[in-house]
């Protein structure tokens, strides 16, 4: 199974903008990265009127749009997946995944709070490895400042392939190619 971290953390704590300087960080690792959106409301990336949209809109289950550089699957699914069943779609295809939410799933998971936040106030499932806040935590888990993107890559790739310091670029799957 591909490694997995979760970043949780209440609305607008900053938890994409943190994954965005993650995904940058471990892709100049040479990484392969593959991000998981958790998102409680029904959503749509089809447009109203284009193609795969009518054709969803026709009833069909599965469609996917392919070009070039990119392809999109949307499916149809009669309840929420759990994390297990979205992760395995990365199969092969991602070094590592980083989840936004999925704070109930049993994953390591790095909490991401704003000054007022307290940790206490999220409802979580699984282990902490680190907290991203702009204040020092007491509770003997490591705690970084949004700013500290290496140090949390680090913190990542040593929780999730072991080492002492960083991982030595050979062990990288993607960086062997």
């Amino acid at each position: 199974m591909i490694p997995l971290v979760s970043f949780i953390g209440k609305s607008e704590s900053g938890k994409t903008t943190l994954l965005e300087k993650i995904i940058s960080e471990l892709k100049s690792k040479g990484y392969r990265v593959g991000v998981i959106k958790h998102t409680p409301h029904d959503f749509d990336i089809d447009h109203e009127g284009k193609d795969t949209w009518r054709f969803t809109k026709a009833g069909a289950d599965v469609v996917a749009a392919a070009s070039t550089n990119r392809i999109a699957f949307i499916e149809r699914v009669p309840q929420e997946p759990d994390l297990d069943q979205v992760q395995a779609l990365f199969e092969g295809k991602a070094d590592i995944i980083l989840t936004e939410g999925f704070k109930t799933s049993n994953t390591s998971k790095i909490l991401v709070l704003r000054q007022e936040d307290h940790r206490e106030q999220l409802h979580y499932n699984g282990e902490i490895l680190a907290t991203v806040i702009p204040r020092l935590s007491p509770d003997g888990i490591p705690v970084f400042s949004p700013k500290e993107i290496g140090n949390i890559v680090d913190l990542i790739v040593r929780q999730q392939w072991g080492g002492g310091g960083p991982l030595p670029e050979l062990l990288l799957p993607a960086a062997q190619n």
